[in-house]
């Protein structure tokens, strides 16, 4: 336990100091901040003039739709960004050196998925916290108690999946270049597929069909689900049924199944759980017998 501690430790101090990788693993939320404020922004709110809503309110339901896809694509760079250390010491033979001491194999990579859990769901925690404030601030409101605890519960689940899924991806990638050039599309590739930089319901059908086959899309709705209940109950008494009904759409709240097959998020999630623990102890297993 003290082995898998102490490369732990070392992992989360060689990511944190290196100001790049940790830039460009925040690349994609700055793409979608900048993206929401110069586009989308006039893009969630236009529909609501014919409404009694507030400014205050407009701002409410736009930033937290925007806010839980950059919280759920922040568990998928940042957990990217940090298994940078991986392909870093494979590719020096780092590794090796790890394993002249008496520590096993297995904990040298489990180390390198446990750092990517701790960074990620602590910077994506941070992030949570400065959303609430930012709001309650601009706002003057604030999510309930309870949603607040259940989305930051969503949050270590997302960071536990997208972690998951990255040290799988990771452990296929060879090079720093390789790996250079796939964390500097990825997040933004994901980012439009699974809805989270603008709405699926402007999309194609047949690319809302590849998107529920992503974890990453049922992740963002269930989390918009979460975050908008509050800013919905604020305004939807003074919308007509249709609009309301537009609305929901627009935002990516409604569940999209697998395939046009009715299956909510929830049920999606938990499956993605089971994958995840699957592929990950395969990862592990797979790390661990290579080159022995």
């Amino acid at each position: 336990m003290y082995n898998i501690f102490e490369l732990t430790k070392r992992n989360i101090k060689i990511y944190l100091r290196d100001k790049t990788a940790v830039f460009f693993s925040f690349l994609s939320v700055i793409i979608m901040l900048l993206l929401y404020f110069l586009f989308l922004n006039n893009m969630y709110t236009q529909g609501f003039d014919a409404f009694d809503i507030t400014d205050k309110q407009k701002t409410f339901l736009a930033t937290s739709q925007m806010m839980a896809g950059i919280l759920v694509i922040n568990t998928l760079t940042l957990s990217l960004g940090i298994m940078g250390n991986m392909v870093s010491d494979l590719e020096h033979h780092k590794i090796d050196s790890f394993l002249v001491t008496p520590v096993k194999r297995y904990k040298i990579f489990l180390s390198y998925y446990l750092s990517a859990v701790i960074v990620t769901f602590v910077l994506t925690l941070i992030m949570w916290i400065l959303t609430i404030l930012y709001l309650l601030v601009s706002t003057g409101y604030i999510y309930d108690f309870s949603t607040i605890l259940e989305i930051t519960l969503l949050l270590l689940v997302y960071t536990f999946i997208s972690s998951s899924i990255m040290v799988l991806l990771v452990s296929f990638i060879k090079s720093a270049n390789a790996f250079g050039a796939v964390s500097g599309v990825l997040g933004t590739f994901v980012g439009f597929v699974s809805g989270i930089y603008m709405p699926l319901a402007i999309l194609p059908k047949a690319v809302s069909y590849i998107s529920s086959l992503i974890p990453f899309t049922h992740m963002t709705t269930l989390l918009k689900q979460k975050m908008l209940e509050k800013p919905f109950s604020l305004i939807i008494d003074k919308m007509n049924p249709e609009a309301v009904s537009e609305m929901k759409n627009a935002y990516g709240v409604n569940d999209i199944g697998i395939f046009g097959l009715n299956i909510s998020s929830s049920v999606l999630i938990i499956c993605s759980i089971g994958l995840s623990v699957i592929l990950f102890g395969l990862t592990i297993y797979r790390l661990s017998k290579k080159d022995k």
